[in-house]
């Protein structure tokens, strides 16, 4: 696949497997989409950004979920249907955590060389994907100024944080800037 439909397929993916995590929150659906999603990625590291990539894609999950749990933990986010393991965030937001990593190196790689613009964007884009959330009604906002503030507080943080780590731990493995 030539590298623009790459990107293409990245974006349309990620933006389908949003609308899964999101809608799979309602009934209750969160092992099944991420599962789907643990498929997807596993596809995506074979054919797509290659096994030496898999650290820093589940780095930079794993720093998005750390920080929606600080803002659960927090009370600045609650999702509607908890799962049985309340005092976490659910899984299908980890999975989308995790399909989101898989964007860092492939549709969205253009912003990774532009930190300033990466936070910009994040603290925009950010509070935009969980108020699409909060009107499907599948998080909670409890303290809108203050939650909305937190969200994009966070995405402005993890976003350059995200592409710096990507970058770097690719010069690691490669030996070349992502």
């Amino acid at each position: 696949m030539n590298s623009n439909k790459l990107i293409i397929f990245n974006f349309i993916s990620f933006q389908i497997l949003w609308w899964a995590c999101v809608l799979s929150a309602k009934p209750g659906l969160g092992f099944a989409v991420f599962l789907l999603v643990i498929i997807f990625t596993l596809a995506h590291l074979e054919w797509v950004e290659g096994w030496q990539q898999a650290l820093p894609l589940i780095i930079t999950a794993l720093i998005g979920c750390l920080l929606d749990q600080i803002g659960y933990y927090m009370g600045l986010i609650s999702f509607e249907y908890p799962e049985f393991w309340t005092s976490y965030i659910p899984l299908w937001m980890i999975a989308l955590w995790l399909a989101f990593a898989c964007t860092l190196n492939v549709s969205m790689r253009w912003l990774q060389p532009k930190p300033m613009l990466a936070a910009i964007l994040g603290g925009i884009f950010g509070p935009l994907a969980y108020l699409g959330s909060a009107k499907l009604q599948v998080i909670h906002l409890p303290h809108p100024t203050l939650s909305l503030a937190w969200v994009a507080l966070e995405w402005a943080i993890a976003m350059p944080f995200m592409f710096w780590i990507r970058r770097q731990l690719s010069q690691t493995i490669l030996g070349k800037p992502a």
